[in-house]
């Protein structure tokens, strides 16, 4: 299926110019559809479009990839009067969608919508990033709304909803959001339409990345969650990276679940996925480095400094940043080296706390510079410029406030 999506035949048009500039309709406008009722949402409606994503596979600037599931065999992408055509695969009762999207013009909108004749979606729009100004841009960080934790399913998709509106109201210009995994509970595949149908429009505006967690199944990168094209994959996990202005992104997954999930452990990779690791750290040239991956080698409960295979690559090519999730609390910890000792421009590692309902305990390790849990969920805003990287995490209250919560000094590399 990976090397089906990799190399499956999609309709590239370059979009030199925009779209909608006169009074004529367009094919967008006349096959368009209608939002999912509100009642419905959480359900799989197999005459419409569901489970809408976009991401960017290649150069931010010039590509996005946009994937749904329906009922139908096939299905497009439509843009202004321009269709692009999907790579579609049966999986159960239902078929998976992929448009990859290249040649876009860079800093600018596009809108869209996605189906096929049988149903097509509500217009949608995203952004390609502005390559006159690469160098000054904002991140979102959200992880575990672990949909279905409660005994009411719906209650942690309205908190979720309720979070990353909150987010993203907070930081409309963000360039994409990362989601650091858990997206449901118990790798319960039936409930990833709560996460869709809750946040639809914000997910079909802003490109999402994500490292998935022992919650989630890494066989759902290529349904619902796409990576870059910049990956490696075995049995241990899978990994991938890409830039972003003046920045460089990899994405650390490992295969593993509830059953071998031991606080005590670190999760290893493959002697080929450490290399291609430690290859794709070292061959980039970008200012800053930054890590993602759902359970951190730093974080709670553990009986001794976490210094590890990829600890120890951290620090040797010098990760300024890892965003993790997993634990449920809020972690940000000082510059530090391989073994948890304070460096000065050592990595710093943190843990955004849940974007859901569930919260566990602090960690009470003394690496970290804070240590805390709000009992609220939470999402942190990341700015990169071409000195400075700055850190601020917000909860969210009841009302969707966004509350201010830790706003430490710039980083500098």
């Amino acid at each position: 299926m990976l090397n089906r999506f990799l190399l499956a035949a999609v309709c590239l048009l370059m979009l030199a110019s925009c779209f909608g500039t006169d009074n004529n309709e367009e094919l967008i406008d006349i096959f368009k559809g209608k939002p999912k009722k509100e009642e419905d949402w959480g359900k799989l409606d197999r005459s419409i479009p569901n489970n809408i994503g976009i991401t960017f596979t290649g150069d931010p600037e010039t590509t996005r990839t946009i994937t749904w599931q329906s009922a139908a065999a096939s299905g497009e992408v439509i843009i202004g009067n321009d269709r692009f055509i999907a790579a579609s695969d049966k999986h159960g009762d239902n078929y998976y969608h992929q448009v990859n999207l290249t040649g876009l013009v860079p800093g600018q909108t596009y809108r869209f919508i996605a189906g096929a004749s049988s149903g097509y979606s509500p217009i949608y729009s995203f952004k390609t990033e502005n390559a006159s100004s690469p160098n000054d841009f904002y991140v979102l960080h959200i992880t575990d709304p672990q949909i279905g934790t409660s005994s009411l399913t719906r209650t942690d998709a309205e908190t979720w909803k309720r979070l990353i509106e909150s987010a993203v109201k907070k930081c409309p210009d963000a360039a994409f959001v990362v989601n650091t995994g858990d997206i449901v509970n118990n790798i319960n595949e039936g409930r990833i339409q709560f996460y869709f149908d809750y946040a639809q429009e914000i997910l079909a505006k802003y490109a999402f990345v994500y490292s998935l967690g022992n919650n989630d199944s890494i066989d759902w990168y290529d349904r619902y969650f796409y990576t870059a094209e910049n990956r490696n994959v075995d049995g241990s996990g899978v990994l991938y990276s890409f830039d972003y202005g003046s920045a460089h992104f990899v994405s650390i997954n490992v295969a593993y679940d509830n059953d071998n999930d031991d606080a005590e452990l670190n999760l290893e990779l493959s002697d080929e996925q450490l290399d291609w690791l430690e290859n794709d750290l070292m061959n980039t040239s970008k200012k800053w480095k930054v890590a993602m991956m759902h359970k951190p080698d730093f974080g709670r409960e553990k009986s001794a400094d976490a210094e590890s295979d990829i600890t120890r690559l951290f620090d040797k090519y010098n990760v300024n940043l890892v965003m993790a999730g997993h634990y449920h609390f809020y972690g940000r910890s000082k510059p530090i080296d391989a073994a948890g000792t304070d460096k000065e421009k050592g990595t710093v590692w943190t843990i955004i706390n849940a974007a859901g309902k569930k919260f566990n305990k602090v960690s009470g390790e003394k690496y970290l510079a804070r240590d805390e849990q709000p009992e609220l969920p939470m999402f942190c805003e990341l700015r990169f410029t071409e000195t400075n990287l700055y850190l601020r995490a917000y909860t969210v209250d009841s009302d969707g406030e966004a509350i201010l919560f830790d706003m430490p000094p710039a980083y500098y590399n």
